[in-house]
């Protein structure tokens, strides 16, 4: 039996018939490369998961921190004024 990655998929969410099953188990028995792709596969399945969890408006909370005046002035005297910057010649 050849293993792509539609069976491989159907293997991962369970949709595989005993018969196919079994086929793609012995064949990860055998065949390391196709442990690693599954392996990847499952990692990758298992971020997709913990992202999705959090929803959309925790997402963007979590990367986007609210302005604060406090945040603005010490955003704005972190940054040298054109009158301050020594410029070599």
């Amino acid at each position: 039996m050849r293993i792509d990655d539609h069976i491989l998929a159907g293997y991962l969410a369970g949709e595989l018939s005993e018969e196919q099953r079994e086929a793609v188990t012995q064949e990860l028995i055998r065949d390391h490369s196709l442990r690693e792709w599954l392996k990847l596969a499952t990692e990758a399945l298992a971020a997709a998961e913990q992202e999705s969890s959090l929803g959309p408006k925790m997402r963007l909370l979590e990367t986007n921190m609210p302005a604060t005046p406090d945040r603005l002035s010490a955003d704005r005297h972190s940054i040298p004024s054109s009158g301050k910057v020594r410029r070599a010649i």
